[in-house]
């Protein structure tokens, strides 16, 4: 299995705790979330990582090198200024099969092996996993009837349903012909590329602890899950690190 691991963006909303430190290197507990994300997708049959580096990217080359230390092989694709999270794929090498891609901003213990395999199954051009997350309208909300002005009912500060996209893919590498050269591109414009072509778009739900660390208020709340259950994100061999 082929992973690509998007890890060139400034972090910004995180202000001061990414000033100096790239967001793939904010750590938890010994690890750095890249380490995290790395060993897992090892033990999920990475063979192969590329890792897409733009801002402070040297400070990942240094912490990470080949992935010796963790192995797994690493290699990088730089940009020279950030493309967004569909952009960076258009310039990724030997991308030749479906791959596995995700944001460097995600503390998940996602079973990526499971994603992948159906993803392959599935035949579609890209497949995207999902989490469903309520929200709380904060007043009440009224329901008419047909006819326009009859009030049929209310329904006080309802918890609405709505499927999110978790920010990790597989993408077939035909998609990036869809993704325009050097120019920053998100991965919702390329999957609307993708649904414009008529290419098939597939989701796959998940229901395991996920974490986007992208603000401090998230990156917090990973934390304090993070350290009340290690293990829920490393599998048993790695949870302690090694002298």
């Amino acid at each position: 299995m082929h992973a690509i691991v998007i890890a060139g963006g400034k972090g910004t909303r995180l202000g001061p705790l990414t000033a100096e430190t790239p967001k793939a290197l904010m750590r938890f507990g010994e690890f750095t979330l890249l380490e995290i994300t790395l060993l897992r997708l090892r033990e999920a049959g990475a063979d192969r990582v590329t890792l897409c580096v733009s801002h402070l990217g040297e400070m990942i080359r240094q912490v990470i090198g080949s992935g010796d230390a963790l192995e797994i092989a690493v290699e990088y694709c730089h940009d020279p200024i950030p493309l967004g999270t569909a952009g960076p794929l258009r310039q990724v090498p030997h991308w030749d099969e479906p791959a596995l891609v995700m944001n460097c901003d995600i503390l998940t213990a996602l079973d990526f092996g499971r994603l992948y395999r159906l993803h392959v199954d599935s035949g579609a051009r890209m497949t995207v996993a999902t989490q469903r997350r309520h929200v709380v309208v904060p007043f009440g909300v009224i329901e008419f009837a047909e006819t326009g002005h009859e009030v049929r009912a209310i329904r006080e500060k309802p918890s609405l349903p709505f499927d999110v996209s978790a920010g990790i893919y597989v993408v077939d590498p035909k998609a990036k012909d869809l993704i325009p050269m050097r120019e920053p591109t998100d991965m919702p414009a390329l999957m609307r590329a993708l649904l414009e072509e008529g290419h098939s778009v597939q989701a796959s739900s998940f229901t395991d602890v996920w974490h986007d660390i992208g603000t401090p208020a998230g990156y917090q709340a990973a934390q304090r899950d993070f350290a009340a259950d290690p293990t829920a994100y490393l599998v048993p061999k790695i949870a302690t690190p090694q002298p």
